[in-house]
């Protein structure tokens, strides 16, 4: 039932001159030439009196579907068009190994037939993100791809923080912004420090409008669901100045908002879905003249698939879109059975966008989507890797020991394992020389202690693993017997209105003799809670108090401090500064 999507095509003159070229790194070459749009419009006085009008204007076209057998999904597209008419598109696909999410990358050369998938984006073992890598939002700009993403350290999918990678290619290789530069394991660059128990921040989005790079994010806490926004400028290391306004606008019973900047009226329009998950889902469209303050302008239901969740609108490198512009967004989507929960197909439809003024007409008048039954897949034939992958991510060796060898596996769009048989084929590389080498797929220590990752190539995909050596008699990760070695505080000081909604949380992270290290706060997810107490103290209970998992809630305006304490042993003091304003 593929239907074609013509959203983007330029015309048969124009498809019949396009070469298809079979590597990556010859389609990236291709669209560095015309990656840019060079008839962009000057910035303009936003009109509160202007608004936009979406509807549908063509069929649902699939671009995945899963097996009925199995689960499988590629939801919270991203996408990027280009001036010729082609474009790159990113997903959140299912992991494997233990690792929730992955993101997933295929190109268009005329933006209906896309070619194959590769995984561009995984978690790093023992890191910041170690459970899933998930919801890509991709911008380009000063000659980078900046993904930004989703993940946790918290097992149930909650207290989610939002990172970022970038690439000079859409296909990678990506490096994680690591607090203070690129590459290595990562930092968050939004973190979530409400209530543990809820989903946190995430699903990021990007636009630059002028030097300025607006961050939108979703922000899901004890008081509800918000899309917050932060700013920063558009320098290489651009983490670094984002200045946080925190959650902006309510979304309600929206999921992730997906943006972009209308170049025709220099307003900001948010796309998330509403009703996700039900007959009477569609896609909300949010409008703002700031990008800070927002509110709802139109519902589009009609034509779309029933029972559809986390979208994505398709805009140009640095997130901008014109009215000319052939654009479209796109949507995961079921039938609705319950047996089918996981099991999500990925639509790609065209839309229309027209401006009028006057008084804001939303267009969903009570109507509703298609329901789609048929839109699984059939088993594959031909599997192609999409990820390779060692069966151990992490290596953990003594300073004494000798080594062991490496077994590297692929897996296909099915996430099906196969075996390396012809590991000769096999290139690693990316280590230090100075802890290890590599003889054939055999690790072999050097005696220092230390740590390192180590990539490895086989027919056109990468991957890596981690590699550490201990000092021989310390005590090994995961030994019951291990020790608090520190305790720091995770945000070192707390300024915080007396009227505000959300309340933060102190957390402590601490860090053991056995080399792994956990955020304490009384949460028992990273660590159990009974084992490590984590005791908070406040020196003036007039200013604040806080609860025994560490959540602020102030009292009066003033200014006092928090001793916490993790077991009786180590512990911190951290300033609270609570204003009127």
């Amino acid at each position: 039932m593929k239907k074609r999507f013509l959203g983007l095509a330029l015309g048969a003159l124009a498809v019949l001159l396009m070469i298809i070229l079979s590597s990556c790194n010859n389609v990236t070459e291709k669209k560095k030439k015309t990656i840019l749009f060079d008839d962009t419009l000057p910035l303009s006085e936003p009109d509160d009196n202007v608004h936009i009008r979406v509807k549908t204007s063509s069929e649902p076209s699939i671009v995945y579907a899963p097996l009925r057998s199995a689960a499988g999904y590629r939801y919270g597209p991203s996408i990027i068009y280009y001036p010729d008419g082609s474009c790159d598109a990113w997903f959140s696909c299912m992991g494997t190994q233990g690792e929730w999410d992955f993101i997933s990358y295929r190109h268009s050369d005329n933006g209906f037939d896309f070619g194959d998938e590769i995984v561009v984006l995984r978690p790093n073992p023992l890191s910041m993100d170690f459970f899933s890598c998930c919801d890509p939002g991709v911008v380009y700009f000063n000659g980078y791809y900046y993904l930004g993403y989703t993940s946790t350290t918290f097992d149930g999918g909650v207290n989610n923080n939002v990172f970022v990678a970038r690439s000079e290619n859409p296909d990678g290789p990506y490096e994680k912004w690591n607090g203070s530069g690129w590459g290595g394991d990562p930092a968050p660059i939004i973190y979530y420090d409400e209530d543990e128990s809820k989903y946190g921040a995430g699903e990021p989005s990007f636009v630059v409008v002028g030097d300025k790079l607006y961050i939108y994010y979703s922000w899901i806490c004890q008081h509800g669901s918000f899309l917050g926004v932060a700013v920063a400028d558009t320098s290489e290391n651009w983490p670094l100045s984002i200045e946080d306004y925190g959650p902006v606008f309510n979304k309600k019973n929206c999921d992730s908002v997906d943006m972009m900047f209308l170049e025709d009226n220099s307003k900001f329009y948010g796309f998330c879905t509403s009703e996700r998950f039900s007959e009477n889902s569609g896609v909300t469209v949010i409008e703002s003249s700031d990008g800070i303050n927002f509110e709802i302008v139109d519902v589009v239901k009609d034509g779309t698939y029933q029972y559809l969740h986390n979208d994505g609108v398709a805009h140009r490198p640095d997130g901008h879109v014109q009215i000319k512009d052939n654009t479209f967004f796109a949507y995961a989507f079921s039938n609705g059975d319950e047996g089918n929960w996981g099991k999500w197909a990925t639509a790609f439809q065209e839309i229309k966008i027209e401006l009028y003024e006057g008084k804001i007409v939303r267009n969903d008048k009570n109507e509703k989507g298609i329901k789609c039954d048929d839109y699984f897949s059939e088993p594959l034939t031909d599997p192609k890797p999409i990820i390779i992958s060692t069966t151990s991510r992490v290596f953990n060796f003594m300073q004494h020991y000798v080594g062991e060898a490496v077994h590297v596996v692929w897996y296909d769009s099915n996430l099906e394992v196969h075996a390396v048989d012809d590991i000769k084929n096999v290139k690693f590389y990316g280590y230090d020389k100075s802890l290890m080498s590599m003889d054939g797929n055999n690790i072999t220590i050097k005696g220092k202690v230390g740590e390192t990752f180590v990539y490895f190539d086989y027919r056109g995909q990468t991957g890596f693993f981690k590699v550490r050596i201990f000092e021989t008699g310390t005590t090994i990760p995961g030994d019951p017997k291990k020790e608090i070695l520190s305790f720091t505080p995770v945000i070192d000081s707390f300024k915080l209105s007396l009227s505000a909604l959300h309340k933060y949380q102190i957390r402590g992270k601490v860090e053991f003799s056995d080399h792994t290290w956990a955020e304490a706060f009384n949460d028992g997810y990273m660590i159990d809670a009974k084992t490590y107490p984590v005791k908070f103290e406040v020196k003036d209970k007039s200013i604040i108090t806080v609860s025994s998992k560490g959540i602020i809630t102030p009292v009066a305006v003033g200014k006092t401090e928090v001793t916490v304490t993790i077991k009786d042993g180590p512990s911190f003091t951290v300033p609270v500064e609570v204003t009127d304003n």
